[in-house]
């Protein structure tokens, strides 16, 4: 599963000023650093965040049971129509940075490499993080300070 559509019937989770909501894995240093990353480089505010763990995310996977388990970041993307794309692995990053000025080597990077071959590097990262990263164990977002941008 890479990308889907929201049905019509489902419930929209973005909005016009926020086109873009990621979920995280609340528990993660690492994902937590990149979040306050990707914050600092969204000067016009398009993305919102939230954690795997909460309410927004429960009520995200009634809406798309394939997204339960997911060992990824998850990506909603709003289209013009006002339904949802449902991004997850590499591409949610890449739709994810697409735009930041700060992310263009990263971008570049990774519109050289082929999505399945991505996907099989962001699964061992995934799968690893703790061991890889423990020492970040004490990072988590600001979300007090922007608590605009981040849902339950």
């Amino acid at each position: 599963m890479e990308t889907t559509a929201a049905p019509p019937q489902n419930p929209c989770f973005t909005t016009g000023r926020h086109p873009y909501l990621i979920f995280y894995d609340g528990e993660c240093s690492f994902c937590a650093r990149w979040v306050e990353r990707i914050v600092q480089a969204d000067p016009t505010r398009r993305l919102r965040y939230g954690q795997q763990q909460g309410r927004t995310f429960a009520r995200l996977v009634q809406a798309h049971p394939e997204l339960a388990g997911v060992n990824s970041v998850v990506l909603l993307k709003r289209r013009a129509d006002g339904g949802e794309d449902v991004f997850v692995r590499s591409p949610a990053i890449r739709e994810a940075i697409a735009g930041l000025p700060k992310f263009r080597f990263f971008q570049f990077v990774l519109s050289l490499v082929p999505t399945p071959i991505a996907n099989l590097g962001y699964d061992f990262f995934a799968t690893y993080r703790g061991t890889l990263v423990a020492h970040w164990h004490h990072l988590r977002p600001d979300i007090e300070s922007n608590r605009e941008l981040y849902v339950e």
